[in-house]
């Protein structure tokens, strides 16, 4: 259960302007660290250090943080806060696009973690996904219904879901309540972890042109998979069933239940159907 405790967290205050919402409870802050997994001689980069409450507990922890953050009122705390912290090092950047690699020892294994703004958490994961030098693992909070949907089960995916399990294989851990935050936000939150794969699913030279496939085909994800297909890549007359076919996929199926594998063979078929047209 969540631990809330009286009283205004140290620091600045949060901008609503920015969507900033503090976590402040002592029990979830807990959880989430134990739920890092910090390989050894590993680093921990902490994403939206804000205040420092996640910082505090993760150097109390042991780990070595690399904290970023993108405010600089909220950088300058930091650097007051911890000044004399040897285990940190504070970065003023932008998590949705920063190269991490310049900033991690050399072949360090890493891990990322944080408190992710709901209007950034998207690109700041992909952007992490996508990193030459990915982490081990994510273990970012978001709010409740994104983390449901990356971690939906076979059979519901989106899009969305699609774009994470090409990277990661997704797991929901808990959930947490708006009274954790300062000031409490308008909906639950959930902390979930992404494990990275070895390689991507999908071969990276290959990633855009299969992204790209995959959201013109999504455009229609409650219609048949053959509607869909025919609806969203231009092929000839018949071509999204003879690619179906090839695929060795259902025309009735939906969308939401192909597996990566599906996609990309689907992708596949239609280019040898349209290159046979």
């Amino acid at each position: 259960m969540p631990r809330s405790e009286p009283g205004r967290l140290p620091g600045p205050r949060p901008r609503k302007a920015l969507g900033q919402h503090f976590l402040r409870d002592s029990g979830v802050l807990a959880d989430i660290v134990a739920a890092v997994s910090g390989p050894p001689g590993g680093v921990v980069v902490e994403i939206g250090a804000g205040t420092g409450q996640l910082t505090e507990a993760l150097l109390a922890a042991g780990h070595r943080v690399i904290a970023l953050e993108i405010e600089p009122r909220l950088v300058g705390h930091l650097r007051n806060r911890f000044r004399r912290h040897e285990r940190l090092t504070i970065v003023e950047a932008d998590a949705r696009t920063i190269d991490l690699a310049p900033l991690l020892p050399a072949d360090a294994p890493y891990v990322a973690v944080g408190n992710l703004p709901y209007f950034a958490a998207n690109p700041i994961i992909r952007n992490v996904l996508e990193q030459t030098r990915p982490p081990l693992e994510l273990v970012v909070m978001v709010q409740r219904e994104v983390a449901r949907d990356i971690a939906a089960p076979p059979g519901q995916w989106s899009l969305h879901t699609v774009s994470i399990r090409v990277y990661a294989e997704p797991e929901q851990l808990f959930d947490v309540p708006p009274e954790a935050f300062d000031p409490p936000p308008a909906v639950w939150s959930s902390v979930i972890r992404l494990r990275m794969r070895p390689e991507p699913l999908v071969p990276p030279h290959r990633i855009p042109a299969f992204f790209e496939f995959v959201s013109r085909v999504y455009r229609n994800p409650r219609k048949q998979i053959h509607n869909s297909l025919a609806r969203g890549v231009w092929l000839p007359p018949g071509g999204a069933r003879a690619a179906l076919e090839r695929a060795g996929i259902e025309p009735s199926r939906r969308p939401e239940t192909l597996t990566v594998d599906e996609w990309q063979a689907l992708q596949a078929a239609a280019a040898e159907v349209l290159a046979l047209a």
